[in-house]
This record gives structure tokens, sequence and C-alpha cells, in this order.
């Protein structure tokens, strides 16, 4: 009994040393987060004329002058993390400036210094600065601790970082082959990475959809998806055959934002083909062309055994002018007393329906004169206009 007793009295004692424990570290947290807040309040204060300054002379072609008195380590903090945020809002020569700006503060020197720490956090918040900075001198370490680095959320700060001070395509690649070795599929974010890098990166993703492995073509799908260049569907056409679906759709999906001229043998096949979501991507291209040259091959989408599209078809047509609303009222009216044409024309009157309620539109008044000529004129042998001005 004694026994028991002792022992939970010594258990009493450790959960109550425990909880001082806890409440002194919380009470340092907190009065270190007080004084932190002050400092950063005082800083705020003290550099508010400076920062004005640097704002208003980044577009003058003098250099900015760094601040006229010595910082202490916690100002030199909290005016880098100033100089982080107007260096990821601002490009071109003003980031240049506030770059040169870091490099005359010794905030560079500093952050290098601090690169070679032998701890791991210090060493990674070293790299994430000198990301902020563009520090091109930072790459090869960057990329040998890239290397080295276990997967896990940190190894993309450090790719982010190499993106960032990166200044040529070798650098870029060196990058995403070390990232493509942990089998991670990230090539989304990989692009978003690459697209933090001041190098032009469309020549990169152009040859890397000629790539043998399957992860460099769907990083350069991704990426050259923010492209316009006819060169991009060119380098792509052969992918739309591609045996990996994903693959596919993206190719068409390239292939169709960036051509300029989509061959009717094309648009015919790809109208045709077995993957849903291709026919409706070209469907929504036709539409947004709005060139009566392929109205004839969008009617043909009408006959598509899957509703969706033939309601994809039958929306681009009513966008595509008097040719499309004919093929479509056309349409509608060969098969009328049919689940199909009774569902193409339902189309037709919901559209009239919308365009009703916004006659004030000069333009929706002009589509809503135009395919009530034309639905009454084929449904109802009548041709009297509706509205006029």
């Amino acid at each position: 009994m004694y026994t028991n007793l002792h022992t939970a009295i010594q258990a009493l004692y450790i959960i109550l040393a425990f909880n001082l424990v806890c409440v002194a570290i919380i009470y340092a947290i907190k009065l270190r987060s007080i004084r932190r807040r002050k400092l950063n309040d005082r800083f705020k204060t003290k550099f508010k004329d400076y920062l004005t300054y640097v704002q208003a002379n980044l577009d003058g072609i003098e250099p900015l002058r760094v601040p006229p008195w010595t910082m202490n380590p916690v100002e030199r903090e909290a005016m880098q993390e100033k100089l982080n945020d107007m260096m990821e809002i601002f490009s071109g020569e003003q980031r240049h400036k506030l770059v040169q700006l870091c490099v005359d503060l010794g905030l560079v020197q500093h952050h290098l210094a601090r690169f070679n720490s032998r701890t791991y956090r210090v060493k990674l918040d070293a790299a994430y600065h000198l990301g902020c900075m563009r520090v091109k001198e930072a790459v090869p370490a960057l990329l040998d601790m890239l290397k080295e680095h276990p997967l896990n959320s940190a190894l993309f700060v450090v790719a982010r970082a190499v993106a960032k001070c990166a200044r040529s395509q070798q650098e870029l690649e060196a990058m995403v082959q070390i990232l493509l070795q942990h089998n991670k599929n990230c090539y989304e974010l990989i692009v978003d990475m690459i697209a933090d890098s001041e190098v032009d990166a469309g020549s990169l993703y152009t040859g890397y959809v000629t790539h043998k492995n399957q992860a460099y073509v769907r990083i350069g799908l991704i990426g050259l998806h923010v492209y316009t260049d006819p060169a991009a569907a060119s380098a792509v056409y052969r992918l739309m055959d591609a045996e990996q679906e994903d693959i596919q759709i993206k190719a068409v999906d390239l292939y169709l934002k960036s051509s300029r001229l989509l061959p009717r043998n094309v648009i015919s096949k790809l109208l045709s083909h077995p993957n849903l979501d291709i026919r409706r991507l070209t469907i929504e291209t036709l539409a947004n062309i709005k060139n009566p040259a392929y109205v004839e091959l969008m009617e043909t989408s009408l006959g598509d055994t899957d509703q969706r599209i033939v309601y994809a078809s039958g929306r681009g047509l009513l966008r595509m002018g008097e040719e499309g609303m004919v093929a479509l009222c056309e349409r509608a009216a060969a098969v009328q007393g049919t689940d199909r044409g009774q569902f193409m024309q339902q189309l037709i009157e919901d559209e009239i329906k919308q365009l009703s309620m916004q006659l004030h539109n000069w333009e929706k008044l002009t589509q809503y004169n135009l395919l009530m000529y034309t639905y009454d004129k084929i449904f109802r042998k009548s041709t009297r206009i509706y509205r006029v001005v």
C-alpha cells in the first residue's frame, strides 16, 4: 500500500514538473512573439521613409542607395523580408535594382555564408533567401543540396530556389532531372517552379515533347500550354496518337490552341475520336473560332452517340452565326419527332428564351432576331421578324 502511494506521489510530481516546463516554454514563446512584434513595429516606423524612397526610385536610372545607418540583426531580417516581397512583385529592371540593393546591403554575402552552415535548418533558410534574391552564383551549391535532399516538402523549396537563380536552360534541365529521379509525379509543380525563372523556357518545353521519357513529355505539354506559338502545334502533332490517354488529351488541347490553321482532315479525325474529352475540346475550339467553314464538320457531331457531345455541338453551332443556326435548325427539323430531334429543338428554344431576356444588348438582340427568323422559317414555315430596332 505504501509503495503504491509513493509511486502515485512521484507520478504527480512528474506531471506537475512537466506542466510547469510547458507553461514556461509557452510563456517564453509569448514573450518572444511580443518582443518580435514590437521590434517589427519599430522597424516599420524607422524604415518607412526609406522603403518609400525605394519604391519611388525603382524606375529611376540611378542605383538604389543603402540606408544611412547600420542595421542590427532583427532589422536586417525585417528588411530582407520586405525586399523579398518586392522582388516577387516586380520583374525586369526593377527586380535587378532590388537584387543589387541586396548585394550592397550585404544580404547576399550573409546568406551565402549561412548556406555553408552545418545546421540543416539554417542552410534551408539560406537557400530560400538566395532564391528570392536570384543569386546566380548559388546555383551549383543549390543543385548539390538538391541531389542529396530527401523526398519531402523542403525538397521543392530548394528546387524553386534553383529555378529562380538559374540563368541558363542547362541549369533548369539539371533541376528537372534531379526531381524526376525521385519518381514523383509533380509535373505541374515543376512547370510552376520553372515559371519563376528568368530563363525563357519555350524551347526547353518544345524539346521535352520529343523526349523518349514520358515524364519529360508531360512536363513539356504542361509548360507549352501558356504559349501560342505555331511551332508548339507542329511539335505536339505526333503526340495526338500517343498510347497514353492523358498525353493524347494534352497534345490535342495544345494543338487546337496553338495552330493558326486547322486542316479539315485533322478536325474530322478529332471529331470522330473515341475519347469524349478530345471530341469536346475540338467542338469548343471550333465554336470559339466562329468560322462558318467548319459548320459542316460541326453538324456531323449532332449525330454523336454521346448526348453531351450533341449538346456541345448544338451550343457551338448557335455561336457560329447564321450558317450555324440554319444547320442546327435543319438537322433538328429532319429528325423531328425523335428523342434526338426533341432534344435539339429544346436546345434552340432555350437559347431563344435566354436571348429574349437580354434584348437591351445590341449583339443579343441581333442574335435573337436571326435565330427567331431561322427557327420560324424552318419549323413554322414563317419568315416574320419578332424584334426590330
